[in-house]
């Protein structure tokens, strides 16, 4: 039987369908990852078609099979799906597994200070928490949160800085260097493009610190207790924040920052 919903893609439908009848179709229908999803393979399917001798792309999905649906409260939080597709030269099926969860935001905050020495000193936040898909109980990271979907990236990286450090910060203080480095090519950084749609939207914000206000930033703690989170800073040298956290975010942060500073970009 055909399904009754279809993810519009280009002129065509591709069929949507549930390996069981409790998935909410219609909801997994509106989940604006997935539809970002869509958007983007119109768009590669048909330059893939223009740059391509037959006129057809390289790769034809034919259906997209929803697995599970994960939840935050009442809303979708994740989605596991398969995409059927072939190679349009040989016919096989390339990978499709999908574990879907939208994009995210994370931000290299450096902060900049004077030594009661007199030394000029930057130093980044990292914030720990636990993390238990590693698992750990202080993972180090910087600071980051999902997007809610609004597409609003700077307000959302505010958004973020404020509950998990307590940190308030004029939005035009904010420089996304993953714009900078790309423009409108790719929604961000891809840290694992293998299996998951997750992007990253890198930001980077310096700010002026007093000596004993950046002291009083260590230890502080963060996060949203009644959802589930608990979160402590700490401050770390910039020039050893490579050294303090294997976090994939910190280490993509540090090589745009680095390769933008080298353009004169920032």
């Amino acid at each position: 039987m055909a399904s009754k919903y279809a993810l519009k893609v280009g002129s065509r439908s591709i069929p949507l369908v549930a390996v069981h009848d409790k998935i909410n179709l219609k909801q997994v229908s509106e989940f604006k990852p997935l539809l970002a999803w869509a958007k983007n393979l119109s768009k590669e399917e048909e330059q893939a078609a223009k740059d391509n001798t037959t006129g057809e792309p390289p790769v034809r999905v034919e259906k997209v099979e929803i697995k599970n649906v994960d939840y935050f409260g009442s809303k979708i939080g994740f989605v596991n799906l398969a995409v059927d597709a072939q190679l349009t030269e040989t016919g096989k099926k390339p990978p499709g597994l999908v574990f879907m969860r939208g994009g995210a935001v994370a931000v290299l905050l450096i902060i900049k200070t004077t030594s009661p020495s007199g030394e000029a000193l930057e130093h980044i936040v990292l914030t720990k928490q636990p993390r238990l898909s590693i698992p750990s109980f202080d993972f180090p990271e910087i600071p980051a949160g999902m997007l809610d979907g609004s597409g609003d990236f700077v307000g959302k990286c505010a958004e973020e800085l404020k509950e998990e450090c307590g940190i308030t910060l004029d939005h035009n203080s904010l420089i996304d260097m993953t714009e900078l480095a790309y423009g409108d090519k790719w929604d961000g950084v891809y840290p694992s493009a293998g299996g998951c749609d997750e992007f990253l939207r890198l930001f980077v914000c310096f700010i002026d610190k007093e000596w004993n206000e950046l002291k009083e930033l260590e230890g502080r703690l963060g996060g949203l207790r009644d959802d589930g989170e608990s979160i402590s800073m700490t401050l770390v040298a910039l020039k050893d924040a490579y050294k303090a956290a294997p976090d994939a975010k910190l280490l993509s942060s540090l090589a745009l920052f680095n390769a933008l500073k080298a353009d004169g970009k920032l």
